[in-house]
């Protein structure tokens, strides 16, 4: 029975043009979606290339001043921008800080047009905690990108609503259900092979376009075929759910208009409504400390810090002894009363950092916590973990580089204090960022929500499928 209802599906498909309908929309919107994502990403790295070659131009140049001075040449620079100086290597010459994107990066834009993928921590006047985010265009915020993870996530289950609202009711309104009621089949066998079917095409055309537009646009995605699985896999344990959701409204109503409009409630519920939902109640149970007064905090603070100075530079150097054995006869400058003073205030302010960040972390957990209630959700952390453009990636990112921060500022801090001279030799024992991945994917977990979701939804509806297997009239009638 199930090889002809599956003959009697495509039979149906093909004369009603659905599945030409159906390969045609997805080959438009997957080709433009992904081209426009790896479009973004191109844009993303041709930046990052272009401060990098930046970086390598000024570091020439840098050095062949240095090896004028060494070779005791005359230079035309004041004292202060003297590359032989510790502190204008560390402040203005410092190393990048890249976030390059991955391979997967096209596919979900995530928080990538709200940050920046590269900083210059130097050893002056790095507080990323207030200065991190980078202007974008908010009306292109607004409305957000068309890429790869819109499509899956908004349109995908409008296609499946299109595809199969109707899967009783045609039957019942074409009169063919009654002899489908005489067959030896019940009718709710008959329903969840024809549903089964219809996922199957669906979810099969869609994968096998989607890795047909990835091998003409973005080749780079099959260079990680594990996690290229993952996101195959995570978009039909999405269809899934909707096409459950769909054989649900039509027991349920059993009406092709009815149907048609309760999926695209649901659709509103579900992808638009609950997501912002439960972001605005975040926001309103964990509000963000305001940045302008964290910023005038800040402001105080550095004054009370120049008021004493002198007791700043004897608990700092009491805490560096490695550094006080220089203090005999030495007249401390701008800087050593900068790093003093800059500790000073990093101790201060962290308790108001820590409070912002605790904020936002409590209202992503919250998201967290609910994602269960909307399959949206679940699938655009999935999608933003797999792409490497989530807020977690950022916020990791942030951390990296504020830990790369001291490193550099440690690497002159002994030299700046023993009144050493930065040579040529020195430049190759920099200290050099490399960015790490230590986000951990969730997407296995989210499939299995995914599907556990849609068994749930099944089971809550068995009651009915129940009366269905017993009488078929419910559905006739």
């Amino acid at each position: 029975m199930l090889k002809d209802n599956f003959l009697i599906e495509i039979k149906l498909l093909l004369r009603g043009k659905w599945i030409l309908v159906l390969c045609a929309s997805l080959i438009a919107i997957l080709s433009f979606a992904t081209f426009n994502g790896t479009k973004n990403v191109s844009k993303r790295q041709l930046d990052i290339e272009k401060v990098q070659i930046d970086q390598s131009q000024k570091d020439s140049l840098m050095l062949a001043t240095l090896s004028k001075i060494e070779r005791g040449e005359k230079v035309d620079l004041p004292s202060w921008r003297l590359p032989s100086e510790p502190m204008t290597i560390g402040d203005r010459h410092p190393r990048l800080a890249v976030m390059n994107p991955g391979n997967l990066s096209f596919i979900a834009t995530g928080q990538s047009d709200m940050y920046t993928h590269f900083k210059s921590p130097s050893v002056y006047g790095n507080n990323f905690a207030l200065d991190y985010a980078e202007m974008v265009n908010p009306v292109q915020l607004l409305f957000g990108n068309f890429d790869l993870s819109f499509v899956i996530i908004y349109i995908l289950p409008l296609l499946i609503i299109a595809f199969s609202y109707n899967l009783v009711s045609k039957e019942k309104e074409l009169g063919t259900l009654r002899l489908i009621s005489a067959q030896p089949i019940s009718v709710l066998n008959w329903l969840l092979q024809k549903a089964a079917i219809r996922y199957v095409i669906f979810t099969g055309i869609c994968l096998l376009i989607l890795l047909s537009v990835l091998a003409v646009f973005a080749t780079d995605a099959f260079g990680e075929p594990l996690d290229l699985l993952g996101v195959l896999l995570a978009v039909a344990a999405y269809n899934l759910f909707w096409f459950v959701l769909a054989v649900v409204v039509s027991v349920k109503i059993n009406d092709s208009s009815k149907n048609a409009l309760t999926l695209i409630g649901l659709w509103l519920l579900l992808v638009l409504v609950l997501p912002a939902t439960i972001n605005q109640v975040g926001n309103s149970l964990y509000p963000v400390p305001s940045r302008l007064k964290m910023i005038n905090e800040i402001r105080l603070i550095k004054r009370e810090n120049e008021e004493n100075q002198n007791k700043i530079m004897s608990e700092y150097l009491r805490a560096h002894p490695e550094l006080a054995a220089a203090e005999e006869g030495q007249n401390f400058g701008f800087w050593q009363n900068y790093f003093a003073s800059e500790k000073a205030m990093q101790d201060k302010i962290a308790p108001l950092i820590q409070e912002y960040e605790l904020q936002l972390q409590k209202q992503q957990d919250l998201i967290g916590l609910f994602k269960f209630l909307s399959p949206a959700i679940v699938m655009q952390q999935s999608l933003n973990t797999i792409s490497g453009t989530s807020e977690k990636h950022y916020n990791d990112f942030k951390k990296q580089v504020s830990e790369f921060s001291d490193t550099w500022r440690d690497y002159f801090v002994p030299m700046l204090f023993n009144q050493e001279k930065f040579k040529s030799e020195n430049f190759a024992e920099l200290p050099q960022f490399k960015y790490q991945n230590r986000i951990e994917s969730d997407l296995l977990s989210n499939i299995l929500i995914l599907v556990s979701v849609s068994l749930l939804v099944y089971l809550i509806f068995m009651q009915p499928f129940a009366k269905i297997r017993s009488d078929n009239r419910l559905l006739v009638e």
